[in-house]
């Protein structure tokens, strides 16, 4: 299954050869990782989006012989596990930095509108933005349509944080959206392989 990981590159990863049936081994793994966050903009010291496939695997590999020094690098028994093959794939906007203090900014699933309940991975729960997260949302969702319709107190609405209210009244010009630039399929929030000139969709 998914692993989240105490890396501050690696935020998530699999073991395709232990999860997937099509991937199955019992002396290779073929491992999908998750490098995150890759940009100064989600949390970064390097932007990673443009850097070369090449710094991006040694950086991978680096951290992953750091991670597991038994298994892979120097350390490791015969030098450990080898990279025969690697992939790399750009989706920017796939996951932001987990900043300490941001989860008060998020909103309750109950709203003050009256039958309007959120749910998403932008909502009050205790993961990170994630389909993991999203799910749990979308069950405290139901949690709330659940206690309304029996007429059983809910957990009721989160207040608006004071440095957003502040925003607010201070603001008086309206910020224009910036919109997509460019057309390739990292604009729109999708995955692309290569760099420059040579991009393409996985």
């Amino acid at each position: 299954g998914l692993c989240f990981s105490r890396s501050p590159l690696l935020s998530v990863y699999a073991d395709m050869s232990t999860c997937c049936a099509e991937y199955a081994s019992e002396d290779k793994s073929m491992l999908e990782l998750v490098f995150a966050p890759c940009s100064p903009v989600a949390g970064s010291d390097k932007n990673w989006i443009a850097a070369s496939d090449d710094e991006i695997v040694d950086a991978t590999v680096k951290e992953l012989a750091r991670l597991f020094p038994t298994e892979i690098g120097p350390g490791a028994p015969n030098g450990g596990a080898v990279l025969v093959k690697q992939t790399v794939v750009r989706v920017p906007r796939s996951v932001y930095a987990a900043t300490p203090g941001r989860g008060k900014f998020r909103p309750s699933q109950e709203s003050p509108i009256d039958n309007f309940v959120m749910a998403g991975d932008f909502a009050t729960q205790k993961y990170l933005g994630s389909m993991e997260g999203a799910v749990l949302s979308g069950k405290l969702a139901a949690e709330v349509i659940c206690d309304r319709s029996v007429g059983r107190k809910s957990r009721g609405v989160r207040d608006v944080h004071d440095s957003i209210k502040e925003q607010s009244e201070n603001r008086r010009e309206v910020k224009k959206p910036v919109g997509v630039r460019g057309d390739y399929p990292i604009a729109f929030g999708g995955g692309q392989q290569g760099t420059g000139g040579n991009v393409y969709h996985p």
